[in-house]
């Protein structure tokens, strides 16, 4: 942080501060790619959504996360969001896996165990994955799953299509 960030800062209010019914109850699970701000995608102000950033914005490795979460402030809404040109339709896993033994040779079984989220198929596949995924897992409360949406943001025309499942 610079200094004129925190020469401007407001204190925000403790979660035991803000009233029960003005949670957070908006999830998205998004990229990490900081071209892709969800907050301006869906016109959000701060507080409105908690957001998970994730290469390839995929739930699969974030269940622990949601959960964590959804126990203290009861999700009603999830919205999964992928993007055009994502890094993560770039690399793919056995090339990351390569560059690792070679960094760590004796850790080859650990990392052949890893993923790290490649998309080789279309992202609206790919969205469906992250979709289904979460709606498989008996953890999730079934209002979750029910409200579960995706969508693929155009990082050229700004385009953000809702992903059929």
């Amino acid at each position: 942080m610079t200094r004129a960030t925190l020469a401007e800062f407001q204190p925000l209010p403790s979660l035991l501060e803000i009233e029960p019914e003005k949670l957070a109850r908006i999830l998205i699970i998004t990229c990490a790619d900081p071209r892709t701000i969800p907050e301006n995608m869906f016109n959000l102000q701060t507080g409105e959504a908690v957001v998970f950033r994730v290469p390839g914005g995929n739930a699969q490795f974030l269940l622990e996360h949601v959960l964590s979460l959804d126990s203290l402030l009861h999700f009603k809404e999830c919205i999964i969001v992928q993007h055009t040109d994502c890094g993560a339709t770039h690399f793919r896993d056995a090339k990351v896996k390569e560059g690792l033994r070679e960094r760590a040779p004796d850790l080859k079984q650990q990392i052949d165990g890893l993923s790290f989220g490649e998309i080789t198929g279309s992202l609206d596949e790919n969205v469906r994955k992250s979709i289904d995924f979460l709606r498989a897992s008996a953890l999730v409360p079934e209002e979750l799953k029910a409200n579960t949406r995706g969508f693929v943001f155009d990082i050229k025309t700004g385009h953000l299509n809702e992903v059929k499942v």
